[in-house]
Formats: C-alpha cells, structure tokens, sequence
C-alpha cells in the first residue's frame, strides 16, 4: 500500500505500479510478436520448399534497410510525446498508429479532458488503444469474410470515397491540435506540404518534417516561456 501525499508519490507509484510492469510484459510481447513474422518465411521454406538464395535475401534486406532505417530511429520519436510508451508498445504491436491508434488516443483524452504528455493522459490514452485494438481486429475479421460481396453492391462513387478515409482522419487529427496551439499547426501542416512537394528522396520526407516539428516546437516553447 502506498500513501498519496503529493506529485512526488504520485509519481513513485505511478513508476512502481505501472511503468516497470508495462516495459517489461511490454519487452516480452514485443519479442514475440517479431519472431513471430518469421514464421511464414520458415513455413514457405520448410514446409513448401520455397528456399531464396542468400543474394536474393539480402536484397530484401537492403530494400528494407534503405527504406525504414531512419524511420527507425525517428518515428518513435514523433509519436512518444503524444502516445507515451504504453502507447508506443501497444501502437507498434498492433500497427495502424497514425490511422487507428493515435486518433483513438486523441479522441478519449479530449473526451474526458486529459492532456496528451500526463499520466492521465497516457492511462485513458492506452485503455482507448487496447479497445481499438478488439474493434479493429472484430471488424478487419468482418471485412475479410464479407467484403468482397459488400463491395460488389455498393454504389461506386462510396468506394472511391475510402480514398480519402485517411486525409479524414488525419484532418480531425489536425483540428484538435490546432485549438491548443494556433500558430505551431498550421505551420507544420504548410511545411509538410512544401517537403511532399519539394524534390527530396522520399525516404528523406518524413524524417525532416518530424526534425522541423522537434526545432519549431522548442523554439516557439523556448519563446513562450521568455514571455512569462
């Protein structure tokens, strides 16, 4: 038993009873789930007989290298403030972050009035994520029975319309930031914009709009403490 007495235990608690626990069943799920992607690969090549020569592996390889390295390194870092790592687990675990996860997040905590970056926050935040997780899978596994025949009888101009499910989401995203800071979002959005358009490799995009939100946002946080 712990005795709450101010932010200090709060914080200890907090530590003791959620965080070590999380990181380390997190560590563990984590694991498993990658190890777990090799086994179709171990089941074409032993049990059907499809065996790639190393050179064609190692192609693969390099492809993925050159394509995600630095995503890596920098997406994690994009979405950990917002996300807090209980949701960096689960997001990574079950895919979807940007289209599912990070709007399930930012829905509950706006709902219930919880700040992205608290402790609050990052509990109503995971428990919106594990939930999203059984609807997602409960309606995936409906799609993928029925979504053939429900495609074949809807109206054309509503299945082209999925096309833009995900600008939607990402724009009610951009909506609910944009009533806590006024002057950082739409800057952001305007340089992603020019980085989407400017003749940059495309594994480069990503990485220095999530480098340019880094620095804008500490300059304009730098600046607003000048203030006070």
């Amino acid at each position: 038993m712990y005795t709450i007495q101010n932010n200090a235990d709060i914080d200890k608690v907090f530590y003791k009873e959620y965080t070590v626990k999380m990181i380390r069943r997190g560590r563990i799920t984590t694991l498993i789930a990658a190890l777990l992607t090799f086994l179709p690969a171990l089941y074409l090549w032993l049990a059907l007989g499809y065996k790639p020569s190393w050179g064609l592996i190692g192609q693969g390889w390099a492809i993925i290298v050159s394509s995600y390295l630095i995503i890596y390194f920098v997406e994690p870092l994009g979405f950990y403030p917002v996300m807090g790592l209980s949701g960096i687990y689960i997001g990574y675990l079950a895919g979807n972050i940007p289209s599912v996860r990070l709007p399930a997040m930012l829905s509950a905590q706006a709902a219930t009035g919880c700040d992205a970056g608290t402790k609050k926050g990052e509990l109503v935040g995971t428990i919106a994520i594990g939930m999203s997780v059984f609807v997602n899978l409960a309606f995936v596994t409906f799609a993928a029975v029925t979504g053939v025949a429900i495609l074949n009888v809807l109206p054309s101009f509503i299945v082209s319309a999925f096309d833009y499910t995900l600008p939607a989401i990402l724009g009610g995203v951009i909506a609910q930031y944009f009533k806590k800071n006024k002057v950082f979002v739409p800057l952001i959005l305007i340089l992603c914009v020019i980085l989407q358009k400017a003749p940059l490799p495309n594994i480069t995009k990503f990485p220095s709009a999530i480098l340019l939100s880094f620095l804008i946002g500490y300059y304009l946080y730098q600046s607003k403490k000048k203030k006070q």
